[in-house]
């Protein structure tokens, strides 16, 4: 039987001489794995669904416990005509964040809107980048179960002080003020050295960067990027804070996350 699905193209892997495996993301299926035939041939009328960061309407149909993909149509080709080297890196690394937060057969609706959304964003030039990394992050934490307690400080309840000055305890997915974390004597990071061997991680937030957590974790898919942090140090605080959070919560890192930060400007 064949069937039509709107999905992006995630990765492609080769198959056989001339066919492409294809990595899928659907919102009511999540991922799925479509088999394109003749989908390597510049020559196919699939080709042009069959690139990673496509996003169209897929005919398939099942045979023998497969999928095969038989033609369709993409509704938006990200990055086709070019997108400078940082933004290329920054989409790799965002869709190894959304193959890992997905599975097969389970619903994935957001995922996917964030995802377009940030493809959009970066093809535009809409937010900095770094902007658009944070957001996709911290929602990517808050969307697989990670989402912290980030209303008043976990140890005395206090709320934030005049000054904004705070931490994020990663660990526990909770903020502390600055009393109670120096009473706690934990570990206060200002970088993501060994995050993964240390059992108590505290990431410093001004208010401005404790003010875009908590939009990130509220905000809609199509609104998620939507934010101005003025200030460079309220940035910085931001992503540190995001990425060690995320990694931490997944227990893993990415190879393209590495070449990201090896390029970044």
């Amino acid at each position: 039987m064949r069937t039509a699905i709107d999905g992006l193209v995630l990765r492609e892997l080769p198959s056989g001489e001339n066919d492409k495996l294809l990595l899928i993301l659907t919102a009511k299926e999540g991922k799925l794995w479509v088999t394109a035939k003749g989908g390597r041939s510049i020559k196919s009328k699939k080709s042009a669904i069959c690139r990673p960061f496509t996003y169209g309407e897929l005919e398939i149909y099942e045979k023998h416990g497969k999928l095969w993909l038989t033609g369709g149509s993409p509704n938006n080709s990200f990055f086709a005509y070019g997108v400078d080297v940082n933004g290329y890196a920054l989409a790799s690394y965002l869709t190894e964040i959304c193959e890992e937060i997905t599975g097969e057969g389970e619903e994935a609706e957001l995922v996917l809107r964030a995802t377009l959304n940030a493809f959009y964003a970066i093809e535009k030039k809409l937010f900095p980048l770094e902007q658009i990394k944070a957001a996709y992050e911290f929602f990517a934490a808050t969307v697989s179960g990670f989402s912290p307690d980030l209303s008043l400080c976990s140890d005395c309840s206090a709320s934030e002080k005049e000054n904004g000055e705070c931490f994020l305890d990663v660990m526990n997915g909770a903020i502390l003020c600055s009393e109670c974390a120096k009473a706690r004597k934990a570990t206060v990071s200002d970088t993501l050295t060994d995050i993964y061997e240390t059992k108590s991680i505290l990431m410093p937030l001004d208010s401005s960067a404790l003010h875009a957590l908590r939009y990130c974790a509220e905000a809609a898919p199509n609104r998620l990027f939507n934010f101005s942090i003025t200030d460079e140090k309220s940035m910085k605080l931001f992503c540190k804070a995001t990425e060690a959070y995320l990694l931490n919560h997944l227990e893993r890192g990415f190879k393209t996350l590495n070449f990201y930060n090896s390029i970044k400007d």
